[in-house]
């Protein structure tokens, strides 16, 4: 398992940019602003392990470039 992430925009949300966060290439997740504050989504129903380390790096990064 190897996780990624991917700065993008969302054509849904007028071109706002939000993290993607991918697992083995598969979407996963993201990272976007709602109301000032960072919120975490993540796709499907089953249960999806994020490394906290891993997540705290990027929701740091995020805070500085989104």
């Amino acid at each position: 398992m190897k996780w990624s992430a991917e700065i993008t925009n969302d054509p849904t949300r007028d071109y706002e940019l939000y993290l993607e966060l991918l697992e083995s290439d598969e979407f996963r997740a993201k990272i976007y602003r709602k109301d000032g504050d960072l919120v975490l989504v993540v796709y499907g129903r089953e249960d999806v392990e994020i490394p906290l380390a891993w997540l705290k790096e990027l929701i740091e990064r995020a805070e500085k470039d989104i």
